[in-house]
């Protein structure tokens, strides 16, 4: 192969393997000449957590508000805490509106499939959001999460690549004992005390508020409601 010939492979080797999975091309410009970004630097997209599994984000659209072009390219999960009216515009695909309900769970599945949107709340009230992104590709193995004989959870997301369940205690109630076999996330719609029994471990009181989130490490644990009021949570574990 002459110099012109492995020059011209070079570059349609670098196109290629960034178009198929060592990167995620993706047009730097919306059609209205605005920036695209990657979500995790969307300016209200606001990162609370990152591990190597996931990033957890606080997302909050003020009536009116729109956020930039930004770029999905992982799996993801959204909790609505209060929703509202949205209007949702793509590149490449017709806008629609819709709505974003409260207690709403709304899972992407962008592993390996990029997508541009922008998001306007066309509502009256705050949209409030929290949303993790999950880092590696999956399922990764962390074993099959059954919690279907454990008090108090209740499946209500079952993906590919993560699990999520729904939660409620009355104070001083608790959960069955159950095991986390995968990297977590806990999303709190109401309650004001978690006490977290995890096994071979020091009890932990968390002290809460609606719209928390949280980090949960492999375990087996026991939940309870330590509060003065209802304990509302859903629980994420990756697969």
């Amino acid at each position: 192969m002459n110099a012109n010939g492995r020059y011209s492979f070079i570059i349609f080797s670098i196109l290629y393997f960034s178009s198929v999975g060592y990167g995620y091309a993706f047009p730097s410009k919306g059609p209205d000449g605005e920036p695209v970004v990657e979500t995790k630097d969307e300016p209200l997209h606001h990162v609370i957590y990152e591990t190597k599994d996931v990033r957890v984000m606080r997302v909050l659209l003020l009536p009116g508000v729109r956020t930039m072009w930004h770029e999905q390219h992982l799996d993801y999960v959204n909790t609505h805490i209060s929703g509202s009216p949205v209007k949702v515009e793509y590149i490449g695909q017709p806008m629609k509106y819709a709505v974003m309900e409260t207690g709403h769970i709304r899972f992407g599945p962008h592993q390996g499939k990029s997508e541009v949107d922008r998001i306007t709340n066309t509502g009256t009230t705050l949209n409030h959001q929290i949303a993790f992104e999950i880092k590696k590709n999956g399922p990764q193995g962390f074993g099959a999460g059954d919690r279907s004989d454990v008090k108090g959870f209740k499946l209500v997301l079952d993906k590919p690549t993560v699990y999520g369940w729904h939660v409620e205690l009355k104070p001083g109630e608790s959960t069955g004992v159950y095991t986390v076999k995968g990297p977590g996330v806990r999303v709190v719609f109401k309650g004001n005390r978690i006490i977290s029994t995890k096994k071979n471990s020091a009890v932990t009181q968390i002290k809460t508020q609606d719209a928390d989130a949280f980090l949960i490490d492999p375990g087996t644990y026991i939940i309870t409601n330590g509060g003065s009021e209802d304990l509302v949570f859903n629980e994420y574990e990756l697969k």
